[in-house]
């Protein structure tokens, strides 16, 4: 397991490692903060690189929703992504995102750190941006401007697909997004080099106040030695429930929301490019309201949640197997592709709620039934658009209210 995680590419997604019930605290030895920053900027800088190499720069990459196949840890099924590293070396470079219909879709850019500088629920008529570098003093085209540190910033689409991989319509529209600006051939690092990665990173980046003395340690004496043991830390922190939401991951910098250099460090590795929670709130469900782990051998979990939780864009809910972090395959369910639901293809009871049956076999009782492994798997809820009208319409606070859980698994206020 621990070689297979070093290895996955993390797509705005969100898990924690099972175990029998969560630890109510973190007991282990911290880490230097130098090398929870070493181990945030070489994960991403390792996937950079790696985009690079392979479909260059000012170029998107559209691929297709992940399923039990892929190199993902928890993918959103519900959305396309599509993704680029612009090229700001020789000015700026646009952004334009196409019409669409009443779907979700939105623009995310991340820089060279990590750090969500911006994000936005794009125009339905079709959006212009422009992403320059701080230090550009030239004249910029019309649209949004964005204005980085960072030489090369990550742009991050998602197009919400109301059919998995067949929605043909919400694939053609991403594939209408063009990025455009002149580039060049970049010398890259070895993405197996930590300190070469960290190195180019503040070679293409102007510090940041807060972190350079962290960059600059990180440069010296983060050892792909270090890398080994900072990973092995923050793996054993999240298996003993250390996480169990988004907040504090992906913010700005200087957001006062943003948690501590070990939190954004398990951000990167649980869910690379992960939103901010103002824009999105992720959270997980690995055991019950006993705290015994979700397991198809442990019998039917059923789960009663408002189909109307408070949110202004949309929710879903997707299960992922315990072991692979993925998607089902649908040969280890008789064929059933059941992996994901949401407030499009669900409707509401009388009363307003929505329930869902989670078992090996069909209940046949007229809730949702989605199909789950006899070993254990686990539950993310993603809210998008949050609301006041979302406090105490939470999974956490509906599976775990009124437990002793409950104040391990305490949603955020809103």
């Amino acid at each position: 397991m621990l070689k297979k995680f070093k290895s996955l590419f993390l797509l705005g997604s969100f898990v924690i490692a099972l175990s029998a019930a969560p630890a109510l605290a973190d007991t282990q030895q911290g880490l230097p903060d130098f090398q929870y920053y070493g181990y945030k900027i070489v994960h991403h800088m390792t996937q950079v690189v790696k985009h690079i190499e392979t479909f260059g720069l000012n170029s998107f990459d559209h691929p297709r929703i992940s399923d039990y196949r892929s190199f993902v840890i928890t993918p959103a099924l519900d959305h396309f992504y599509s993704k680029a590293i612009a090229d700001l070396r020789f000015g700026p470079v646009v952004v334009e995102i196409p019409s669409r219909d009443d779907r979700y879709a939105s623009i995310q850019i991340i820089d060279q750190e990590h750090f969500t500088i911006y994000d936005k629920l794009t125009a339905k008529d079709g959006e212009r941006f422009v992403l320059a570098h701080e230090d550009y003093r030239g004249k910029l085209p019309s649209g949004t401007v964005v204005k980085t540190k960072s030489n090369f910033p990550y742009v991050f689409l998602r197009t919400q697909a109301f059919s998995f991989n067949n929605d043909k319509l919400a694939d053609m529209i991403r594939r209408q997004a063009r990025i455009y600006g002149a580039h060049d051939a970049v010398e890259l690092p070895n993405p197996k080099d930590t300190l070469a990665l960290i190195k180019w990173s503040i070679a293409n980046s102007n510090p940041y106040a807060q972190t350079a003395a962290l960059m600059t340690e990180a440069a010296t004496d983060y050892t792909p030695e270090k890398h080994k043991e900072t990973f092995t830390s923050l793996r054993e922190f999240i298996i003993g429930g250390g996480i169990t939401d988004n907040r504090g991951m992906f913010e700005p910098v200087d957001h006062p929301a943003g948690g501590s250099h070990k939190i954004r460090a398990s951000g990167t590795l649980l869910g690379h490019l992960g939103f901010p929670v103002h824009h999105a709130y992720y959270q997980q469900v690995p055991v019950d309201r006993q705290g015994k782990r979700l397991a198809g051998s442990n019998g039917p979990f059923v789960l009663t949640l408002p189909h109307d939780p408070g949110v202004n864009l949309f929710w879903s809910l997707t299960r992922y197997d315990g072991k692979t972090y993925l998607p089902l395959d649908p040969a280890t369910t008789g064929g059933v592709d059941i992996q994901s639901y949401n407030a499009f293809n669900t409707k509401p009871d009388k009363n307003g709620n929505v329930t869902f049956t989670f078992s090996t076999s069909d209940p046949e009782d007229g809730t949702y039934w989605m199909p789950v492994p006899q070993g254990g798997y686990y539950l993310i809820v993603r809210y998008y658009g949050v609301t006041p009208r979302l406090n105490g319409n939470t999974v956490q606070a509906i599976v775990y209210g009124g437990t002793p859980l409950s104040q391990h698994f305490k949603s955020m206020k809103f």
